[in-house]
């Protein structure tokens, strides 16, 4: 998608300003109508899209799935995760694993949990470069407020 007009200054509005424009992009026609159109994807093959939806391993998800959705602006790169609850715990960083399509989400009091879903494949190749995430709470489809937090990709060099 290539943005004009209104949305082309988005970079440039705060936060909140930014994450309304964001989420007006985000619809239910959207995620149905390219429910099925997946070739190429890991799925694709005969994997369950089930496997998806669970958190890895043994760890708590952060989240259940109807609680948030991920949207990722391919041209500015920013990404954000629209969630509704309260954040269960306050987040000091998210870890991103590009081999099981996972993300950690580490808290400030120590504990690791899964965010609760892997990401899908059409986000993955911009997801993986974000390196800050807007966490933002929405209520009835507009911003209440969010916070910005770093992300790292596991398997890459940390620049000092």
């Amino acid at each position: 998608m290539i943005l004009t007009g209104k949305y082309a200054q988005e970079a440039s509005l705060p936060l909140s300003e930014r994450a309304i424009l964001a989420s007006s992009f985000m619809t239910q026609d959207d995620a149905s109508e390219n429910a099925g159109d997946n070739e190429g994807s890991p799925n694709s093959s005969g994997g369950s899209m089930k496997d998806d939806w669970s958190s890895g391993g043994d760890a708590k998800p952060f989240f259940t799935p109807n609680d948030f959705d991920i949207y990722v602006n391919k041209i500015t790169g920013e990404t954000y995760i629209f969630h509704g609850p309260d954040l269960p715990h306050s987040v000091e960083r998210l870890e991103y694993d590009p081999e099981e399509y996972r993300v950690n989400v580490v808290t400030k009091d120590g504990l690791n949990l899964d965010l609760g879903v892997k990401i899908q494949w059409l986000v993955r190749p911009y997801f993986s470069k974000a390196r800050q995430v807007f966490i933002v709470r929405t209520k009835n489809g507009e911003s209440v407020d969010g916070i910005e937090v770093p992300m790292i990709v596991k398997g890459e060099e940390v620049d000092n």
